[in-house]
């Protein structure tokens, strides 16, 4: 959503001229991995997103029935899991939608699907009691309303059948970047909250405030923990605390679902 990075733009009006750098001030990133972004926006030609070993090796605007990924979502396994097909054709037309492969020198893979401008009343359609939106209403109480500024990521990875889900209010993570919480979600025991960063770092190297909006989000676990972060700025930065690598997979890949949105207009 343009709008988003609109005001992630002008946030950056607010500080010197030496490069914008989001502040991470939540105690617990003493040990954390900066990672510089590169190939953001060349996504759709030959050029790969990459940071550090983590990098994209499909990047698609839509995908079609038949194609290598996994069209529909919606399938129903061997243990009875009844997943709805929730991105639907109405979004891949408007070019709504991104499907990414990512990969990492573990060797894990995964594939992840993003609709932008996603109405919350479809994550109603199913019998999906582990629902990210379920999840956030037991969790936190809460319900984002029938909105169209969403943004819903569905991540699978190789060793797992159901994927993860993220669910990210652009509006409201930019009007209330203090109190507003999203979430990257696989059932209500295991979960991450998701925290808009609205502080940058000075030349003195101490965080202040923006005057307005977010400039990243950060991922905390349930303890309250931060475990990774990204940066909306310049082209982007993704920051990981050392985690076990399949973690560290999942995590990098949320983040780089989150720098996609910006080709997604």
């Amino acid at each position: 959503m343009k709008f988003l990075f609109l005001l992630c733009s002008a946030a950056v009006l607010f500080v010197s001229c030496s490069p914008a750098k989001m502040a991470l001030d939540t105690p617990g990133w003493q040990n954390r991995e900066i990672l510089a972004v590169n190939g953001k926006r060349g996504l759709f030609t030959k050029e790969n997103m990459h940071f550090g070993e983590y990098h994209t090796t499909s990047v698609k605007r839509s995908w079609i029935k038949g194609s290598s990924g996994r069209f529909g979502l919606g399938t129903e396994t061997g243990n009875g899991y009844d997943y709805t097909n929730i991105i639907s054709l109405d979004y891949i037309k408007k070019k709504q939608t991104i499907r990414f492969s990512m990969t990492d020198g573990n060797n894990n893979l995964s594939e992840v699907y993003c609709v932008s401008r996603f109405n919350t009343k479809d994550l109603t359609i199913g019998n999906r009691p582990n629902s990210i939106g379920n999840i956030g209403l037991d969790i936190a109480g809460f319900a984002a309303g029938y909105t169209n500024s969403m943004y819903y990521v569905q991540l699978y990875t190789k060793e797992q059948e159901r994927p993860w889900e993220m669910l990210i209010d652009n509006i409201q993570s930019q009007s209330r970047p203090r109190s507003y919480t999203g979430y990257l979600s696989f059932s209500r025991e295991e979960y991450y909250s998701i925290h808009p960063v609205y502080k940058m770092e000075g030349k003195d190297g101490k965080a202040s405030n923006i005057l307005m909006g977010m400039v990243g989000f950060e991922f905390r676990d349930k303890a309250g923990h931060p475990v990774a972060a990204v940066s909306l700025l310049n082209k982007g930065t993704v920051y990981l605390q050392p985690l076990p690598a399949e973690r560290k997979f999942l995590l990098a890949n949320a983040c780089a679902a989150l720098l996609m949105q910006e080709q997604l207009g």
